[in-house]
């Protein structure tokens, strides 16, 4: 095999490895908080979209339901650094599977009712993982992972989406999955979905089949069928 290729199939053990790491970390804590609070769907959570919005027409956000659960779940992870209000916490850019650039809203804001989560939901841990909540949805929410020492957030490659439910944590993708980010529709780079999504299917592929062959014979996996390129 060629250098380039040697080095790509490196980086793609190493980002399986980081990623089963962070579904790991982020499941023991989620384990450990609900057994001291009770799950969350017990805490009287709300969405955080409140169905209103400003003078402007922007939406406005209710931020008491992340603050909590990110003020229990921080006790069992080791933080290095939350981010702040209007200063710029990860440094890379963001993309989707298909090579899309994405906007993103955890950087800066005008006004803190119009940001989707608080600053302090988007965080490093203390080996380089970055995490960042989305917005709350009554009893579950999302939250994605950043795989340490990634120049920038791409999906499917060092970004991924997991669900955090009473039933514990969840990766973005699982067969079967009655989320609207499925392994079927958003983890390849073509998708019925909008760019925001394709990529975010593939975590729980990552996980399970310890391979990102999806970069390589999309159309020859299936949870049904082949899980490798093999």
């Amino acid at each position: 095999m060629t250098i380039p290729t040697l080095i790509a199939n490196y980086q793609e053990r190493r980002a399986v490895s980081q990623l089963i790491k962070s579904y790991s970390t982020i499941s023991n804590a989620f384990q450990m908080m609900q057994a001291e609070y009770g799950t969350i769907n017990t805490w009287g959570l709300s969405p955080s979209i409140t169905g209103e919005v400003d003078d402007e027409g922007k939406n406005i956000y209710n931020h008491d339901s992340v603050k909590l659960v990110l003020s229990r779940f921080k006790k069992y992870l080791k933080v290095a650094q939350s981010c702040e209000l209007d200063k710029v916490c990860f440094p890379g850019k963001y993309y989707n599977l298909a090579g899309t650039e994405l906007g993103h809203s955890i950087a800066t804001s005008d006004n803190l009712a119009n940001r989707e989560i608080p600053p302090e939901a988007s965080f490093y841990l203390t080996d380089g993982t970055f995490m960042s909540f989305g917005g709350w949805a009554g009893d579950n929410g999302d939250i994605y992972v950043v795989l340490p020492g990634s120049k920038d957030a791409i999906l499917g490659k060092t970004r991924f989406y997991f669900n955090l439910t009473s039933n514990g944590v969840i990766p973005f993708g699982m067969k079967d999955s009655n989320r609207y980010a499925t392994f079927e529709n958003s983890c390849g780079t073509d998708s019925g979905l909008s760019d925001a999504y394709i990529g975010q299917g593939c975590t729980a592929w990552v996980i399970y089949n310890k391979n990102m062959d999806y970069l390589h014979c999309r159309d020859k996996l299936s949870w049904e069928g082949a899980h490798s390129c093999k």
